[in-house]
């Protein structure tokens, strides 16, 4: 009975968690972005009832369009039962007209001088020779929508003019707006410097700035959460590391917003496998004002992103990008995760200054027929072999051994004997660990791995802590008390405690806004000037040349020690 009262205990504390999830997402994204969206003129009337014919747009939801017609999910789903299973854009929805629908109201955002409020607004300037059916179709909005926020705007409009597209909202101190549908194109670059490398910014008070993100929102908003608690699965995980990623680099804006600062920013929804959506996000004229871009998410989407953000000489981050390629021949990119490469060679760094004695001995493990375990075997010998040039020792210090068989063959009495292995097989690293816990004993023997080996749930931790298991990780793993306040306020908010995105959202939106605030625009193309270490990240940005943007190379050493898991001294 205490068991199963356990369980439910627990199923309705899971469930309670997604809604916040599902709360945040319904309340404080999806509303944003509404005025590209407009109402079918295709109204029919089917078994005595009025239904608006709305054929799907590509990037178009039924929560977007119940939201639209201002009728319940439910009511569109008992009319379209075929839309349950997923609809498909150019599907044609039957959405009834309700009789009792809210009468439309024309607002009127402009002054009685003619001014408009940027700071609320969503505005486009007019260019010369611009007429309203172009500005229309240009940013694939419709004239009635325009009108709406713009009365008498069908009369004319002028050169210079700020049209209103729709409303921001803020939150806090930051505004943010959210963008979800197809965004418009233009395929022309009306910026004459465009391509001038050598152009400057002038410092501002107002920066605009878009996190393109896989909130994933039409998904998540239809995920069944009664059956996820049920199941005991998780979250989404990319709406996950979205949404925590966001909330940490809204609370860092917010820390950074005042009189001096004020932080713009949009919210582009996008998963990376649409490159027909990413390409119209950054040919719309929103994306084109942005002043710093974060994201996309994976390699091929920020490589179009980057691409524009050159020609619009503006910074762009990718977050979680290892790669990289991704840097080359722009000098406005930088990433902010490093390499495995570049955490390989300060585990060899490491291994050098610290574990090597005079008659230390380096060995490392072949755990197969892996051609990227192979590749890092290469990389580290060649990096270490080097370094040891430099210090004028033998050419050839890195003996490589054929499993544990290999190691227990080469292993030197009376000598540290630093074992490294970069394998990803799991079951070879069980294996591996366990013959060289049990063959260690008293022995000097360390360890170095991949910091994902600590996270295998069936490996022993005894093993790690007698093996003084060691190994490089890009965040402070073990400094989060230094984020407790902001822990609590998300804990607050979500119920449950913030995972590690929400932690690199926030440096990397402190770093980034604050090299802004202090600096503007350029401050973009020095970083490697501006090191600096926050409590979960350390910025230690490097490039070879001009021409090639910013690696990350920040990053830590740990290691298994009396039972606890201690960052070491090495920087």
């Amino acid at each position: 009975m205490a068991h199963h009262l356990f369980y439910k205990l627990q199923n309705m504390r899971q469930l309670f968690n997604y809604r916040k999830y599902i709360w945040l997402l319904s309340w404080f994204i999806v509303p944003f972005f509404t005025f590209a969206q407009t109402k079918s003129t295709n109204i029919q009337t089917i078994g005595g009832k009025k239904y608006y014919i709305h054929k799907l747009e590509k990037g178009q939801s039924l929560y977007s369009l119940a939201r639209l017609y201002n009728v319940e999910l439910n009511a569109i789903y008992s009319e379209n039962p075929q839309a349950e299973k997923g609809a498909k854009a150019g599907e044609e929805i039957k959405i009834p007209v309700s009789p009792q629908a809210a009468p439309v109201t024309t607002v009127s955002p402009v002054s009685a001088a003619g001014i408009v409020d940027t700071v609320r607004y969503i505005t486009y300037k007019v260019s010369k020779g611009e007429t309203l059916y172009a500005i229309t179709k240009k940013l694939n909005v419709s004239d009635k929508e325009l009108e709406k926020w713009n009365p008498g705007i069908s009369q004319g409009i002028k050169e210079g003019q700020l049209i209103i597209l729709g409303e921001k909202r803020k939150v806090g101190n930051a505004v943010t707006t959210v963008y979800t549908t197809t965004a418009g194109t233009d395929p022309s670059n009306t910026n004459p410097d465009s391509l001038n490398p050598h152009v400057t910014h002038a410092k501002k008070q107002s920066y605009n700035v878009g996190l393109i993100l896989p909130f994933r929102i039409d998904q998540t908003l239809a995920t069944d959460i009664n059956y996820l608690a049920g199941k005991k699965l998780s979250f989404p995980a990319l709406s996950t590391l979205s949404i925590d990623f966001y909330m940490g680099f809204k609370r860092a804006a917010d820390s950074l917003s005042g009189k001096d600062m004020e932080v713009n920013l949009s919210l582009f929804d996008v998963d990376d496998k649409d490159s027909g959506r990413i390409e119209q996000i950054v040919s719309s004229e929103t994306f084109k004002q942005l002043d710093l871009i974060v994201g996309p998410l994976y390699a091929g989407g920020f490589k179009v992103a980057a691409q524009k953000a050159k020609q619009m000489n503006v910074p762009i981050v990718s977050p979680f990008t290892q790669q990289n390629k991704i840097l080359y021949n722009n000098n406005w990119t930088s990433k902010m995760t490093p390499s495995q490469y570049t955490l390989l060679e300060g585990l060899a760094d490491y291994c050098l200054d610290s574990l090597k004695q005079a008659n230390g001995y380096v060995m490392i493990v072949n755990g197969g027929k892996d051609p990227k375990e192979a590749a890092f075997i290469k990389a580290f010998k060649a990096y270490y072999n080097e370094r040891m040039k430099d210090r004028k020792s033998a050419a050839d210090t890195v003996t490589e051994v054929k499993g544990f068989a290999g190691v227990k063959a080469a292993y030197k009495a009376g000598v540290k004997n630093i074992v490294i292995t970069f394998s990803a097989n799991q079951v070879f690293i069980m294996d591996f660990i366990t013959q060289l816990a049990v063959f260690s004993g008293k022995k000097d023997v360390v360890l170095c791995g991949w910091q994902s080996i600590s996270a295998l749930e069936n490996l022993d931790q005894d093993y790690l802590n007698q093996l003084q298991f060691t190994f490089p990780a890009q965040n402070n793993i073990t400094n989060l008390m230094a984020y407790d306040n902001l822990a609590k306020e998300y804990k607050e908010q979500m119920n449950i405690a913030p995972g590690e995105y929400f932690y690199e959202g926030f440096d990397l939106g402190y770093y980034y806004l604050r090299a802004l605030k202090e600096s503007g625009i350029d401050a973009a193309l020095t970083l490697d000037k501006r090191e600096v270490e926050l409590p979960y990240t350390r910025f230690k940005f490097y490039r070879p040349d001009n021409t090639t943007g910013f690696d990350n190379k920040g990053m830590y050493i740990f290691r298994y020690k009396d039972y606890k898991l201690e960052r070491t001294g090495w920087k």
